[in-house]
Formats: C-alpha cells, sequence, structure tokens
C-alpha cells in the first residue's frame, strides 16, 4: 500500500540577521497522495520573500479546491497562473514590490507515480542507489548554452551568469514552466528492496554546496533525515552563501 516512510528538511536563511527568502511545503496529504515544495524568492528584489510565500500558499489551498477531483487531471497551468496572478497583485499594491518573483518546484506523489510543476532554478532529484539523479532541468542562461551546445558544463563553470534565471513566477517576466509525469512503471529503477523511493527537492543554494562534493553513503541517502542533517552540517561548517532550503521524501509502494 502507499505510503509516507519519512521526510527530513531544512531552510536556513543567508545571515542570521536577513529574512529566509525561500519558503517550503511540507508533505500535504491530498487525495490519497503527498503534495510538496519548495519555492526561491528571486533575491536583491523587495517582495521575494513575500512571492515565495504565496506560491506556498497557493498549493496549500489546493486541498479545498481538489475535495473531489483527482490530482492525476489537475490543471498544472492553472495552479502557474493562479500563483503569477497573486504575485502581479502584490507588485500593484507597492511600487517598492514592482519586481517580486519566485522560483518554485512543486511534486505530487500518489500510487500512480510522480507528478511536478518546475519554474526556475531549484531541482528535483531520485535516488539511483548512491547518486541523485536530477529530474528537472534549470531554467537559466547556463542550461541554454548548454542546450545549444555552445559550451560544455565543465567550460562553463569558468564563465559567470550560472545563476541567472531565464523565467520565473512574476508580473514582469514571462512564464515558461514544466511538467513532468513519471509513472509507476517508470520509477523501477529508482526503487529500493523495499520498494521506496526516495525524492529531494533542493533550491539553488542548497545543490550548489551539495554538488562540490555529491558524496554521500547509500545510508545516508536513503534515510531523508540523515540526508537533511548531514547536507544542512556542511552547509554550516562551509558557512551560508544563499538562503538554502530541501525537502527530502521517502515514499513506499
Amino acid at each position: 500500500m502507499f505510503s509516507l516512510i519519512s521526510c527530513g528538511s531544512f531552510s536556513l536563511a543567508k545571515y542570521i540577521d536577513k529574512k529566509n527568502e525561500d519558503s517550503i511545503l511540507l508533505p500535504l496529504f491530498l487525495n490519497d497522495g503527498y503534495l510538496f515544495a519548495v519555492a526561491d524568492g528571486v533575491g536583491s528584489y523587495a517582495g521575494a520573500r513575500e512571492a515565495s510565500h504565496i506560491a506556498i500558499d497557493v498549493l496549500m489551498n489546493l486541498e479545498h479546491q481538489l475535495a473531489n477531483r483527482s490530482i492525476n487531471r489537475i490543471d498544472i497551468d492553472l495552479i502557474f497562473k493562479t500563483i503569477k496572478s497573486k504575485i502581479s497583485e502584490l507588485s500593484n499594491t507597492d511600487v517598492a514590490f514592482k519586481d517580486s518573483a519566485t522560483t518554485l518546484t512543486f511534486c505530487y506523489v500518489n500510487q500512480f507515480g510522480i507528478r511536478i510543476g518546475h519554474i526556475g532554478d531549484c531541482r528535483l532529484y531520485l535516488k539511483n542507489d548512491n547518486k541523485l539523479i536530477q529530474i528537472t532541468k534549470d531554467h537559466t542562461r547556463h542550461q541554454q548554452l548548454l542546450d545549444a551546445k555552445l559550451y560544455t558544463a565543465k567550460q562553463l563553470k569558468e564563465i559567470s551568469g550560472k545563476n541567472v534565471l531565464t523565467t520565473a513566477l512574476s508580473k514582469n517576466i514571462e512564464m515558461k514552466y514544466d511538467e513532468y509525469f513519471i509513472s509507476i512503471n517508470e520509477l523501477t529503477d529508482f526503487k529500493d528492496e523495499n520498494n521506496c523511493i526516495v525524492i529531494n527537492i533542493m533550491t539553488d543554494g542548497a545543490h550548489n554546496i551539495w554538488e562540490k562534493r555529491p558524496k554521500f553513503s547509500q545510508k545516508t541517502l536513503s534515510s531523508p533525515l540523515a540526508f537533511s542533517s548531514s547536507l544542512l552540517r556542511r552547509i554550516e561548517r562551509i558557512g551560508a552563501e544563499d538562503d538554502h532550503s530541501l525537502i527530502s521524501v521517502k515514499v513506499k509502494f
């Protein structure tokens, strides 16, 4: 029977005296499945924190909207348009909030598989043995250069602009989101011997730290609590370079 086994998470501001512009949604039980998400307010602009909160609030309110519907038929386009509309309302309330923007990656998992909505540069990974496999694709200038085969990943490490977004949820930015669905039959390679899978969503701050040394034991990666604790300790030891957020979820099919 499909069930939630465990969850680990953290959301850490760059500085102790600075407001965290990330927002997270811990697993929310919805129509026999679980919805969870990470939103990263676009920095350097007033309203970034508020925009990420709006994105999470819209997702939390799905519980009321979908009381008698299957989320497998949910209109993800409507979710993103609703968030964009509410952020636009925020931008219109005060000129200081005119550039409010956020990224968002959310996941809904149930007995049929995994459905993902994604815009920006947060990332969703699935665990495969002792590795994390990136499922989403960044909406960044670097990714555009990779897709165009103008540079290799190694070459881009020497080029600035890694975090320059090409889209986000904002009044002033064209919205181009990705939608993914991975059926239960396609998840075979990601299941362990107990028929469990581990899903991780990280903001760019968190996955930038993880990528510098992306090696954890299979035991650690198999436990959301152990992985979140280990990555958080690494961030605290190195020193926060950004806001950092992670949600790690383990489910059994």
